[in-house]
């Protein structure tokens, strides 16, 4: 026996989609995210025609960019602590805990565990997944896993007006 309210939530998006469709003449863009992208039927991922990104994580000089957000917001200068690996969630916690704590960055570095750390075995899963499938949001064309990409060789030093010092790490730091 089928329930009244079957199909009812298909109408509703059904409807929705008329009513978006009229007032934007036709020109409606979708994006969503989806964090397990394999538990999708293709049929659904077909309907995204500008493609599907892969969002690896941040690259050196994202992290930098991510770092100045931070600062900005948290009003936190200082030595960077090793962001190596590290997601914007990280680098914004970092930034909070020495704001919040008054310590440095590289003390509240202590408190972080990155995702590339906890649960490295499904990030490298997801990378090879995304291999030759996705679209990279960080570089032009397809993501390609690259099983030892290079890491950042350098210290940075930030103030509040965005000014940057980039200093070679110690020999005993890499």
């Amino acid at each position: 026996m089928e329930s009244s309210l079957v199909g009812a939530s298909t109408d509703r998006l059904r409807t929705a989609l008329k009513i978006i469709d009229a007032v934007s003449q036709g020109r409606m863009l979708f994006i969503a995210t989806c964090n397990s992208i394999a538990s999708l039927p293709p049929e659904l991922r077909w309907r995204f025609t500008l493609g599907t990104f892969f969002f690896d994580l941040p690259t050196p000089e994202e992290r930098e960019i991510i770092w100045q957000i931070y600062f900005k917001k948290y009003g936190v200068t200082g030595d960077l602590p090793s962001d190596d690996g590290w997601t914007g969630a990280e680098i914004k916690e970092c930034c909070r805990k020495a704001y919040r704590l008054g310590m440095t960055l590289t003390q509240a570095a202590r408190y972080i565990v990155p995702v590339s750390r906890s649960a490295a075995e499904q990030v490298k899963a997801l990378r090879q997944m995304a291999s030759g499938k996705f679209i990279s949001a960080s570089t032009p064309g397809v993501h390609q896993y690259q099983e030892n990409a290079p890491a950042h060789k350098g210290r940075v030093m930030r103030d509040l007006d965005g000014l940057v010092t980039v200093m070679p790490r110690p020999e005993s730091a890499s």
